[in-house]
């Protein structure tokens, strides 16, 4: 009985406290969200808008967070059971921000002694395409004892660029938490964010599925010591800074529990021990697997991450950039009548087979194939195509037709106004 009266405490919060929507393809704004919601408004006074529940996003629709806008989620407070809040997307979230007018997701004024909490974004089965965007996002205050991550992806690959994720802990007897959490077949694009003020909390984990309602799960024990990046989750981040202040399970700078644990490829990141050293080694690369990838772990005298399928390029120093025009050559866009499919085999060597589909006929589209950095390596295709499925093969070579070096690239199918991207991998 008494486990009974347990369940019912956690979950009846979820079905009274939330907003759902309708799942017929409706792209919503926040002030649609105002106009549907009693539990959903804007805060004149404060230039923000004030939530007091989850909100849903089914399978067909689109939430749009819009530059510069603040979304503040309130704590219901119950005895023995206060009701933290949060964004749930099975569908698609769009919030881009710029440089000078980020959007702020949670408390601006947080900080862990005075603040509103939230239980942060979670990524349900959504598109492995990319077509959820965090960009310029302060993602604040992810504190309460369920919300382990700021960012859950669930067999989905948001594309999180150039934002912040900072102030966040997670209880120290569920044993600690994470900045982006991924599980199942998660691809995450991870570039230029900032990791800080992270407390019993790693930046990056991928593991096993979490039920974040029910609170249970096994942090990913299936994965240690073995990495299948075809099947299990393989985030990609590029020229991030995680910083000093991200202290780990145990909120001190413990042994391979700073930074990523059990996965994804490290490109052109600053892992900070202390304001004066970051942890720069490369490891000792093994195949674990026989897949080709080869899976390694800090050989630093202070080893700040484990068990990840690449490094490359460490830093010494953080950097901060804006957005430049190669970016965004590999940031897809939603689109109705492009279907573009994994190519196989991969990883390849030397050669790989793309095929794509379209509903309708185009008059230009284009396969290109880039580098992790977002430079044109060789274009496939330019043309007019019949509605149908298509195929083309890349033999691993660039325009100069010289075999391209080892690693990650990103094949992008265009037309003028849509595009899909998927990533390759090659491996000699």
């Amino acid at each position: 009985m008494k486990k009974i009266m347990l369940l019912l405490i956690i979950l009846i919060p979820v079905i009274l406290f939330s907003w759902i929507s309708s799942n017929e393809g409706i792209l919503y704004t926040m002030d649609d969200l105002c106009a549907l919601s009693d539990s959903i408004s804007y805060n004149d006074s404060l230039l923000q808008y004030d939530v007091e529940c989850d909100i849903y996003i089914l399978e067909n629709d689109t939430l749009i967070i819009e530059s510069g806008q603040i979304v503040e989620f309130y704590v219901l407070h119950q005895v023995g059971n206060n009701v933290f809040y949060g964004l749930r997307i099975y569908g698609c979230l769009k919030a881009i921000g710029e440089e000078l007018d980020p959007i702020t997701l949670g408390d601006p004024e947080f900080d862990f002694y005075d603040g509103n909490y939230w239980s942060g974004i979670r990524f349900y089965d959504t598109s492995t395409d990319g077509e959820s965007i965090l960009q310029y996002c302060n993602i604040i205050g992810a504190v309460d004892i369920l919300a382990y991550f700021a960012i859950y992806c669930y067999n989905s690959s948001p594309i999180i660029d150039h934002c912040n994720i900072s102030h966040k802990w997670a209880d120290i007897l569920t044993g600690g938490g994470a900045g982006i959490y991924c599980a199942g077949q998660s691809y995450p694009f991870v570039s230029y964010c900032t990791f800080e003020e992270l407390y019993v909390t790693v930046a990056i984990w991928c593991g096993n599925e979490w039920n974040d309602n029910l609170g249970i799960g096994n942090w990913g024990n299936d994965y240690w010591g073995y990495q299948d990046t075809l099947n299990y989750p393989s985030p990609i981040v590029y020229n991030c800074n995680i910083m000093p202040s991200v202290q780990g399970f145990f909120s001190f700078n413990s042994d391979y529990e700073k930074v990523v644990l059990l996965g994804g490829f490290l490109d052109n990141c600053y892992i900070g021990i202390d304001d004066t050293q970051a942890d720069m080694s490369l490891g000792y690369p093994i195949d674990t697997t026989g897949d080709g990838i080869c899976t390694t772990t800090s050989t630093n005298w202070e080893p700040k991450y484990i068990l990840i399928d690449g490094v490359v390029n460490p830093r010494s120093t953080p950097e901060f950039t804006d957005i430049n025009e190669e970016e965004i050559k590999i940031l897809p866009t939603t689109t109705d009548f492009l279907i573009l499919h994994q190519n196989y085999p991969n990883p390849f060597n030397p050669s790989t087979t793309i095929e794509f589909s379209t509903t309708e006929h185009t008059e230009h589209t284009e396969l290109i194939i880039y580098n992790i950095k977002g430079q044109k390596v060789k274009q496939l295709v330019s043309g007019q195509f019949s509605s149908g499925r298509h195929s083309v093969i890349w033999n691993g070579k660039d325009e100069n037709d010289k075999p391209v070096s080892s690693g990650i690239y990103f094949y992008k199918l265009s037309t003028d106004n849509e595009m899909k991207v998927k990533k390759a991998i090659i491996v000699k």
